[in-house]
């Protein structure tokens, strides 16, 4: 009877968190829950050691280092300002101390879509000395999908309300709100989910804070050649959050196919072989969302593009993507990447590096004196605010660099790339 009523409560609370990234039932669950004690979370790397994003200032004119940092939602609903906690922890663990008073928003269209393409919110940040600064780019790909999702809003009524207990109905709300994006997505909407994103890479690349666009809508077209031009090839971070990550991959994923499409594009390539791309999948669900889905059109092929004395080597289309997987046991929508995962399932010219970062974010709680839970909402959501993830987004994990904190608490397996 006992394992049977954990079973029960164990399902509420899961029904409850299939939303992934939005917040409900929060006073029952954090009764149980989310009671203080000792922080006895545990941390587990293995992989490779990997660089945080200080490693992009490397390289840069000290009198003008920028780094350049684009935020990836995955399901749910989101408005604009959604990333404020991962700025703020950002923030404080660069030290910057001043920003600019103005936000840039865009709102992004191009030629090759009818409708709205999202949002792009600018923030600029800076040390106290003006020596250094980041470039925080927000992006919002709700508005693409929103009015399809209009057609299941009359389930969300008073009416259906009328006919559903109340917490049930809330867990209905949710699941209409977040679950049709994961649909969508292999639908006709994910050619304008992934073209948002190259529309927000576009900007990253080309235009300092001084040439963007305040407000209004535009459009980034990276064909012409003035626009290489003008791109910094010192590196760009992206940080998705669960659905996030696999649109991610697939933007790049459809930029190399396109580059290799396009002979005309061989001084383009020639500069985007010298830039690093980092990845940092927060609850990120790869393996998941790959399943029914093709191969890309090159795998299995890494040391042939990769390596310097590699036979395909000038083919390749980044010169790495660091790929750093942060995930929590308990978070019922996450999945660790393994090396053979990203050997097959990412394209080879991307030249992909793996390292899974699987630490607890939720507490783990004793239930009633019963069983030991975790909140499976904070284990899915509580990354941005985790202080080990946070040293490791800004200073990365090695044995010669890093912050203390990951250091003392993480237990590190280092892999050693083959021969």
């Amino acid at each position: 009877m006992r394992n049977k009523s954990l079973l029960v409560y164990g399902l509420v609370i899961a029904l409850g968190t299939m939303s992934g990234c939005a917040s409900f039932g929060r006073g029952v669950t954090e009764a149980v829950l989310d009671r203080q004690t000792e922080d006895t979370r545990q941390c587990w790397i293995n992989g490779r050691e990997f660089d945080g994003l200080e490693r992009l200032f490397d390289g840069n004119d000290s009198r003008d280092a920028r780094l350049k940092v684009l935020k990836v939602h995955g399901i749910g609903s989101h408005t604009p300002g959604y990333s404020q906690h991962l700025q703020n922890g950002l923030i404080e663990e660069f030290g910057f101390t001043a920003m600019d008073e103005t936000v840039k928003q865009i709102e992004m269209a191009h030629a090759n879509h009818d409708g709205d393409l999202g949002t792009l919110r600018v923030h600029r940040y800076m040390d106290p000395e003006r020596a250094r600064e980041m470039l925080f780019y927000e992006l919002t790909w709700d508005p693409i999908v929103e009015a399809e999702k209009q057609l299941i809003d009359f389930d969300n009524t008073a009416e259906s309300s009328a006919r559903r207990v109340p917490f049930n109905h809330t867990l209905k709300t949710f699941v209409n709100a977040t679950v049709p994006d994961a649909l969508m997505y292999n639908t006709k909407y994910r050619e304008p989910i992934q073209l948002s994103i190259g529309q927000a890479v576009c900007w990253m690349l080309s235009e300092k804070w001084e040439n963007l666009p305040s407000d209004g809508t535009h459009s980034c077209e990276v064909s012409q050649e003035e626009y290489w031009s003008k791109v910094d090839a010192s590196g760009i971070a992206i940080i998705s959050h669960s659905m996030g990550s696999r649109i991610s991959i697939d933007a790049l994923q459809t930029a190399v196919m396109r580059f290799a499409e396009r002979p005309d594009y061989g001084e383009m390539s020639k500069k985007s072989r010298t830039m690093p791309v980092y990845l940092y999948m927060l609850s990120n669900q790869l393996p998941l969302l790959q399943l029914g889905q093709p191969l890309p059109e090159v795998y299995d092929q890494i040391k042939s593009y990769c390596r310097a004395d590699g036979d395909r080597y000038d083919e390749r289309f980044l010169q790495r993507l660091q790929v750093v997987a942060f995930s929590d046991p308990n978070d019922l929508f996450s999945y660790a990447v393994t090396p053979e995962y990203i050997n097959r399932h990412v394209d080879s010219r991307l030249c992909p590096q793996v390292t899974n970062v699987l630490l607890e974010v939720a507490p783990v709680k004793s239930i009633l004196g019963l069983q030991e839970v975790a909140n499976p909402e904070t284990a899915h959501t509580g990354y941005e605010t985790d202080s080990r993830v946070l040293k490791m987004l800004v200073s990365g994990f090695g044995k010669t660099h890093g912050q203390n904190e990951p250091k003392e608490r993480c237990e590190f397996i280092e892999a050693i790339p083959s021969n």
